[in-house]
């Protein structure tokens, strides 16, 4: 029975997300559960490794725009 009420479970799915420097650049990249705490770190759609170093494009971001912490 147990088995049966765990195949009606929504399966949990990471969050990916940005670190971003003092200049907006991206300098980490996490996947997650929940939002990260420390430092600047904004959802994308996904992680491309291209974009570090890099300001993330516009279509890379999630929705509105994190406010700074």
């Amino acid at each position: 029975m147990c088995f049966f009420v765990l195949g009606f479970k929504g399966v949990e799915r990471y969050r990916h997300f940005a670190l971003l420097d003092t200049q907006g650049r991206c300098i980490a990249f996490k996947s997650c559960e929940g939002t990260p705490q420390n430092g600047k770190w904004v959802q994308v759609k996904h992680i491309n490794l291209a974009w570090l170093n890099r300001v993330l494009p516009a279509q890379a971001l999630t929705g509105p725009p994190t406010p700074p912490l």
